[in-house]
């Protein structure tokens, strides 16, 4: 009904109209749309070459340099995303039922917050912008940050190490060098160096545009980089980048110069060998996809971790209200023509809700942007031995407040499927704008922003591990920073909040989770500030109950266990029972139940405990009776027969004669003796009763005499 409304609404129809020719023309539209969203023959690669290449001077020289000033792109400050028909979709989705809403808090104590401090904030900026577009990343010595038009490099204890200095000194001396907001930071581990990107509209709305793009020459993000300005004629805005193997990947919603309209999504790669090496004409391979509403504000996969294999495609993700929606990206530098974007797939997910009334914030009515079109930065990929996974969130809306959609999709043999997805809203408070990533352990950090009419915009996080439960955020909700103001702005009837944050994972401590997002101090129209935040869930124990088999048979035993992952001490173990009956301080007992059991396991660790249940299947013991002997004359045709039983599946009558049972399988039936019974004179009727495998039948007999009757 969703997708069918939209259709109804983007074909124009009205449902007023003449019932079969509504019909026709919504099936001739809606086989337009699906052809002009998921066809794949159009899309032809486009080659282009930088318009300008060079080296930085090392940025460590602007250290006590003054903070260049750039002209504010955007009205009234604000910077340049443009929201077009992306958003359109939400107007048709209306409020939907949650099935998979985690409507509790997790009650699992993660460890304390490592670091948390201070990044970049609006005032670090001669020119106030907003909103403020968090990003970070950490590599093995430092953090950097770029929000807006401000840059700053930091010790993983937090210490100012570079900046914060204009994001527009790193492209000082380009053509081309205004800083115009939506930079993303990403620090390439299989190489060792650094990629920082960000928009540049020299000339505003009107064209040409530019993306700047900059790989640090050495480890060091403070030094030299090599840098490259690559131009598009329409704008390619909200760029998100993803590392994979073969390219640096970008995907951006692009719209049409002068007149901002929407003209569809937009994906391109970018020569990461030759980037790497410092090649000037390091080429990219752009692929635009049709101005279809559903399939804008793609996510590229942005891998952590050990590559995939040589060859294997870069991904693409969306999301539509019924679906996740991928696509494949094989790129060919040595014959780049060849490059294809196709191979699309929908994912069919649990229904959510969007079209939402704004996020409410304590002291003010002005309601913040939910942003609840389009997934949240990063579509995270890691690599394991047996899969690989993907994470991805977006914000949806839960009658009077917001959660977060978050997935797990998996991938090993064969392709692409959703392995876990679940809505986390354990409260009435609004949560969104969140981030979402994935250690190498399995284990996973939600980081967000949190507010409500009493509460000010705050940064928290949870997260799961490996073993918990499936589609369950275990881990009891954690603040990185309590804000203490609300955001009165609004910038041409949006008051936006960070269009993203950024989770990431430590490359040299890779259970360390890394989170910065924006909050207030006071109460203003602009003057956000952001933090930086860093955890680990490698103090957390978790278990996994187990048992031999989860059926017993009546007098039959099972052997119950536990695994416990994360433990570095000695473990009490205490099992009880449901029904009450049963306990052991033993690591993996002998139970014998008679019913069906829960068994309850408890694992203490020092000040931890944690519970796990696993329920087994009693298989009462079973009783069959085939009937008393009896005599019958030997001209009967007919002889009733009528055992009975207790707690059997089925039951089956045999004879050791050459009789007809009516049915054999009824407990109750006839029989009808043979030639053979007659002169035998006798017969011996056997009745077995089955019961649930893995439990062995049980049998009955009657014997039977025929007798010459007058």
């Amino acid at each position: 009904m969703i997708f069918i409304n939209f259709v109804i609404n983007y074909c124009g129809l009205h449902p007023s109209g003449h019932l079969m020719k509504q019909y026709l023309s919504v099936l001739i539209c809606f086989l337009a749309l699906l052809r002009s969203a998921y066809s794949q023959d159009p899309m032809k690669p486009v080659v282009s070459a930088p318009v300008y290449f060079d080296i930085s001077a090392p940025l460590r020289n602007y250290r006590t340099d003054p903070m260049q000033k750039h002209p504010p792109v955007g009205q009234a400050g604000a910077v340049n995303n443009v929201f077009g028909k992306q958003g359109e979709w939400k107007t048709n989705q209306g409020m939907h039922s949650d099935p998979v809403v985690q409507n509790y808090f997790g009650r699992n104590r993660p460890d304390s917050t490592l670091q948390n401090f201070e990044g970049i904030a609006n005032s670090d900026n001669l020119f106030s912008k907003a909103p403020p577009d968090p990003c970070g990343d950490a590599g093995p010595n430092h953090y950097v940050q770029i929000v807006n038009a401000c840059y700053a490099v930091y010790s993983k204890t937090g210490d100012s190490l570079l900046g914060p200095i204009s994001s527009g000194l790193i492209w000082s001396g380009l053509p081309y060098s205004t800083a115009s907001g939506d930079g993303v930071v990403r620090y390439d581990e299989q190489a060792d160096r650094w990629l920082i990107s960000q928009l540049c509209l020299v000339n505003d709305v009107d064209g040409p545009f530019y993306q700047l793009i900059a790989v640090s020459q050495t480890p060091d993000p403070t030094g030299s980089w090599y840098r490259w300005e690559y131009q598009f004629a329409e704008l390619p805005d909200y760029p998100k980048f993803g590392i994979w193997t073969d390219g640096y990947y970008m995907t951006c919603n692009r719209y049409s110069a002068t007149s901002m309209n929407y003209r569809g999504a937009g994906a391109i790669a970018f020569d990461r060998s030759a980037m790497l090496a410092g090649d000037p004409g390091a080429r990219s391979i752009l692929f635009t996809i049709s101005g279809s509403n559903i399939n804008s504000t793609l996510l590229p996969a942005d891998c952590d971790g050990v590559f995939p294999p040589q060859g294997t495609p870069e991904y693409l993700a969306y999301v539509y209200p019924t679906f996740l929606g991928i696509y494949d990206f094989s790129v060919n530098w040595q014959n780049p023509s060849a490059s294809v974007l196709g191979n699309f797939r929908m994912l069919p997910v649990g229904d959510f809700s969007t079209s939402g009334f704004g996020v409410p914030q304590k002291g003010t009515s002005q309601r913040l942007d939910d942003l609840d079109d389009r997934l949240m930065y990063r579509l995270q990929y890691r690599r394991f031995s047996d899969h690989a996974s993907m994470v991805v969130n977006h914000t949806v809306v839960l009658n009077t407040h917001y959660g977060i959609r978050w997935y797990e999709l998996r991938k090993s043999t064969a392709d692409w499927s959703i392995f876990q997805q679940s809505t986390y809203a354990p409260d009435s408070l609004s949560r969104w704008a969140g981030s979402i990533a994935m250690d190498t352990s399995e284990n996973i950090a939600l980081g967000f922003s949190v507010s409500s009419t009493t509460m000010y915009p705050s940064v928290r996080y949870t997260g799961r591990m490996k073993h918990d439960p499936p589609a369950q955020m275990t881990l009891a909700e954690q603040t990185i920073m309590s804000g203490s103001g609300s955001q009165t702005g609004s910038w041409s009837g949006r008051s936006r909040w960070g269009d993203y944050s950024m989770m990431s994972v430590d490359p040299v401590n890779p259970q360390r989770f890394w989170y910065t997002q924006e909050y207030y101090a006071t109460t203003s129209q602009m003057g956000w500030r952001t933090r930086v935040g860093s955890f680990s869930f490698t103090g957390i124990i978790s278990i996994v109950a187990s048992v031999s088999t989860p059926t017993v048979c009546a007098g039959g035993t099972i052997q119950l266990d536990v695994d416990v992952y994360g433990a570095t001490g000695a473990c009490t173990y205490l099992w009880s029972s449901i029904p009450p009956g049963f306990t052991s301080n033993l690591k993996n007992p002998v139970a014998s139940p008679v019913a069906d059991t829960k068994y309850v396991i408890s694992v203490s660790i020092g000040a931890q405990t944690r519970q796990d249940t696993v329920k087994v299947f009693g298989i009462p013991n079973i009783s069959v009776y085939a009937g008393r002997d009896t005599t019958w004359c030997r001209s009967m045709n007919r002889i009733p027969v009528q055992g009975s039983g207790t707690n059997y599946i089925t039951t089956r009558w045999e004879s050791d004669g050459d009789g007809i049972f009516t049915d054999p399988f009824a407990i109750q039936t006839f029989y009808s003796p043979g030639s053979r019974d007659r002169m035998a004179g006798s017969a011996n009727l056997k009745l077995t009763a089955y019961p649930q495998p893995p439990c062995h039948s049980v049998s009955s007999s009657q014997h039977i005499d025929f007798v010459n009757c007058k």
